[in-house]
Formats: C-alpha cells, sequence, structure tokens
C-alpha cells in the first residue's frame, strides 16, 4: 500500500486530504472515510458489489452495478445537519459528476435520481436538504435549516462530492451536471444564479424558482375553491370540464388523440361547461391565476387542457369535504406558510390574505427560497447550458410560470434572439409533475444513460460536451406505462416557443411524422 495526498480547492480554501491507497478497489473506497474536509464526517465509505444493495426508496430493486458508497455529514452551522450519499463507478467511469435533486419539503437521499447516472458512468450525489423525514415542521424555529434548504445543502454537496471524487479517481470531474425537478427545479435556477461555477451544465423540471408567489398561489386557489361547497369543482364537474376542453382543444395539432398539445392556444367557453355560476367563478379565477384587490398578478393561473386528470389531486380533491386534508396544495400552501412564514403551526390557507401574505411570505424567506433572478451572465461567461422542461399537464407547479419566467429571462438578455445559445425551454404535452400523465411521459427525466435523441440528461451531456444544442427530445408513451408491453407512441419536445405539428402524414403516433414549428 502507498500513502497519497491531495489538496483539494473547495471556495478558495485549500483542504489537505491524506488517506491510504491499496491495490485493490475495496481498500481505496473504504480509505475515503479517512478524507478530511470542511465541517464533513463521512459516515460511509462501503464498496458494493453489482446487485447487493438495495436502496430503500419506492420499493427500488438491487443496484446492479458495483460501485463506491460514501455517506456523510456536512455541518457548516450548529443548527446544520446536511445529509449527503456519492456513488463512485467502480468502473467505466466518465469523467463526469453529477448531483441530482430533491422534491417537496425534501427530508430523503434520491436514490431513484441516482440510479441511471451511476448506470451510465457518472459520480452521481444527492443530499437531504439538511434534515430527515418529511412534512415542513422542522423549518419552525430553524433559521438555518431553512437556508441550507434553500440553496446551502446543494452547493455544499456538490463541493464535497467533488472533493470525495477527485480524491478516488485521482483526477478532477471533466464536467459537472445537476438535474433536479419541482423543488429540484428551484434548486437547478438556484445554482445557476448563486453558484455559477458548481455546474456547466444544469436541468431543471417543473421549476418552483418563483417560491413564495407559487405557494401563495396554493393558499389562493384552496381558499377559493374550499371557501362555499356551491363554488367547489368536484371530479364530477372536472369530468365536465375534461371532455369540453378536449372537444375544443384536441385537435389543434392536426391529430385527435386526446392530449392538448398547445394550451397557450386553448381557450374553453364557460357556456360549454354546464357549471353553476359559482363553480364558473372558481374555475374562471384559478385559470387566471391570483390577483390582489388593486389587480396585480401574484402568480400565472392553469393552462386549458387536462383539467379533469391533473387537478383532482392538486387543487380540488376528491370532495369538498375531503378537499383540505387530502389536496396536494393545501398541504404545501399550510406547511409554508405556517412553519417558514409565521412560526405558527395552526395557520391554514383559510388565514391566507391576498394583500398581505405574499409579500409577508417574500420578506421572511424570499431572499433564501425564490430563484427567480434574471442575470445569468457569469453562467452563461463559463459556457454553462441550462435546460428545463415543464409538463403541460402540471397542476401543482403551473408551466405558465415556466413561460413566463423564460419569456422574462429572454427580455433581460443583451441580445434576446440568442437566448436559446444558453437557455432551452421544453414543453411536454400530457406530461403531469415531473413525469406520468396521459402523454409520451418517458424521455430521461432521470437518465443520462440513454442516447440523446431519447434521454433529455443525455441531450443535456451532449450540448455541453460537443456544441450540439438539442433542437428536439423524443418523448414516448408505452402501453400501459409498460416498457414490456411496447410503445403506444411517440412525439418530439421541442424547445420553446416551436410546438410539435403533424406533417399530415403518415402514423400519427411516430415522432417521425410530427415536426418542431413556430405555433
Amino acid at each position: 500500500m502507498s500513502r497519497s495526498r491531495y489538496v483539494v480547492l473547495i471556495s478558495g480554501i485549500l483542504f489537505a486530504a491524506v488517506f491510504t491507497v491499496a491495490e485493490s478497489q475495496a481498500a481505496t473506497c473504504q480509505s475515503l472515510s479517512t478524507l478530511k474536509l470542511a465541517d464533513t464526517v463521512i459516515t460511509i465509505a462501503q464498496p458494493i458489489a453489482a446487485g447487493e444493495f438495495t436502496p430503500a426508496r419506492n420499493g427500488s430493486k438491487p443496484v446492479p452495478v458495483a460501485f463506491c458508497r460514501v455517506a456523510g455529514k456536512i455541518k457548516p452551522t450548529s443548527d446544520s445537519d446536511i445529509g449527503f450519499e456519492l456513488w463512485l463507478p467502480a468502473s467505466g467511469w466518465t469523467g463526469r459528476y453529477e448531483s441530482v435533486g430533491n422534491g417537496g419539503f425534501a427530508g430523503s437521499i434520491r436514490y431513484d435520481s441516482m440510479l441511471n447516472p451511476l448506470l451510465a458512468g457518472t459520480a452521481v450525489a444527492s443530499t437531504d436538504d439538511g434534515h430527515s423525514g418529511g412534512g415542513s415542521a422542522w423549518a419552525l424555529g430553524h433559521p438555518e435549516k431553512i437556508i441550507d434548504y434553500g440553496y446551502r445543502a446543494v452547493h455544499l454537496t456538490a463541493e464535497i462530492a467533488k472533493a470525495i471524487t477527485t480524491a478516488f479517481y485521482e483526477t478532477t470531474p471533466h464536467h459537472s451536471y445537476f438535474v433536479g425537478c419541482s423543488k429540484g427545479g428551484q434548486e437547478a435556477l438556484m445554482e445557476a444564479q448563486r453558484y455559477p461555477g458548481d455546474f456547466d451544465g444544469i436541468l431543471g423540471a417543473a421549476n418552483a424558482n418563483q417560491w413564495t408567489a407559487l405557494f401563495s398561489s396554493f393558499a389562493w386557489n384552496q381558499k377559493l375553491n374550499q371557501a362555499e361547497k356551491a363554488g367547489y369543482i368536484s371530479p364530477v364537474e372536472l369530468e365536465k370540464i375534461g371532455a369540453a376542453t378536449l372537444a375544443a382543444c384536441d385537435a389543434s395539432d392536426g391529430v385527435k388523440d386526446g392530449l392538448v398539445s398547445d394550451p397557450l392556444r386553448c381557450s374553453v367557453s364557460s357556456a360549454a361547461l354546464s357549471l353553476s355560476a359559482a363553480q364558473t367563478k372558481t374555475f374562471e379565477a384559478i385559470h387566471s391565476g391570483p390577483k390582489n384587490s388593486s389587480g396585480k398578478t401574484i402568480h400565472s393561473g392553469q393552462p386549458f387542457g387536462l383539467e379533469h386528470i391533473s387537478w383532482r389531486n392538486s387543487i380540488t380533491g376528491p370532495s369538498f369535504e375531503e378537499a383540505s386534508a387530502r389536496s396536494s396544495q393545501t398541504m404545501y400552501a399550510n406547511g409554508f406558510f405556517a412553519n417558514f412564514v409565521y412560526g405558527d403551526p395552526n395557520w391554514t390557507f383559510r388565514q391566507f390574505d391576498v394583500n398581505k401574505s405574499p409579500a409577508d411570505a417574500e420578506k421572511a424567506v424570499g431572499h433564501i427560497l425564490n430563484s427567480d433572478k434574471l442575470d445569468f451572465s457569469e453562467f452563461k461567461k463559463r459556457g454553462g447550458k441550462l435546460m428545463q422542461w415543464h409538463g403541460w399537464a402540471d397542476s401543482l407547479v403551473t408551466p405558465l410560470g415556466s413561460i413566463d419566467y423564460y419569456k422574462k429571462v429572454m427580455a433581460a438578455q443583451e441580445v434576446p434572439s440568442k437566448t436559446q445559445d444558453f437557455y432551452r425551454l421544453f414543453m411536454a404535452p400530457g406530461v403531469d409533475h415531473c413525469g406520468g400523465g396521459p402523454g409520451p411521459n418517458q424521455f430521461g427525466q432521470a437518465g443520462g444513460n440513454g442516447d440523446p435523441e431519447h434521454d433529455i440528461v443525455a441531450a443535456l451531456y451532449q450540448w455541453v460536451e460537443k456544441g450540439i444544442a438539442p433542437g428536439k427530445v423524443t418523448a414516448t408513451r408505452y402501453v400501459d406505462n409498460d416498457p414490456a408491453k411496447g410503445v403506444a407512441m411517440t412525439r418530439p419536445l421541442c424547445p420553446y416557443p416551436q410546438v410539435a405539428k403533424y406533417k399530415g402524414s403518415g402514423d400519427t403516433n411516430a415522432a417521425a411524422n410530427f415536426v418542431c414549428a413556430a405555433p
């Protein structure tokens, strides 16, 4: 065995990592436990044989390849407890490093997002964002944990994980990436804005980057929809809405297939919905988005199309009586304002004041959680590439918010027409929050181990490493969402503002017969 010393540069500070290197891969992995890194304790440094480790999350199957598993804690403050995990391919490392984002209120390592990058030969890390377990009660009275959750955990995990990767392979990663959805989308844009040197390529989806405005919209939607039973939109009304919307807008792309491919050009007359006056008022208001008493828009509303699928769980709930307990927007609104903003665990959306609460949220945590700045100059200067996608059937984080933000970024550029030189947005028809939905919903969202035409993460790798910008990504819907049963449909996802249009001949379920074109 030989004794080696690696010096790693982290945030301008040199940290010496001294450990013993053995002939075997196993000893080298185990020796990572002796690395000395700032505010960090490594708790696991374990070689894992193929099939030996089964992650706990989502009933995952055993990991089919060998890797070095490293886990630890980062404690930048006395109230911090940032958990992280890093998987290092035992063989075939591509030279890439990737961080994966979290979701919701976080609290766990995202093993589900780590698998595909590992299979692609990428060193991949995840963080719990500074706390363990679901819910948001952890934030009450813990301002440092809120900072960890807002941006510090992802940044420090990237620094520490890259230092460990460098020590393990005795060379620095040649490119670094970040991939995340929802809260991970907020993290994606936060990294590009606040820490432009952390990653060369960033992919964010369903980006919850306009955090305080988004959570204000949750509270506003629920207060509106649950104000009185007469105005509540139930699953029965949602079916009426869905039928009317599809009848009006389904064929806008030249094909009638049960999908509204371009909701921006879809609207439905309230008269066609057979709703009561009170329900119509609710329906129109949710589509318009929250406004204060002076008419100022707080956040984007909901698009038309597939309300009967996506509103059911996120906005309306199964019934008026159960909505406050089962709607995901209710859960997020209550948890955020109670524990992050007002410090009152008994606060509920019924106390939301559209003229006051959004400003209260902005003042309390906007500077920590909002990643809505428009300046990407440093990220661009480094040659960074930013990709974003959003499902059109996502009613938790409205896709109109992503389009609104993209337009603002474009308008802020010195040459707006060159925005797509570094930043591209892809809209996915019929796709729900971070995946699922009735549309073509598989395109490598947590990928990296596919080809760039069908795997959006691989498309990001290609853009960064070869300079080939993604002109489209082909999305697939499998029969019963089961790849073993075969392909039901493929469609191209196009860089906004382009949309997929049918060429006029050929199989309407084949992406080859569609072209990305101006709407």
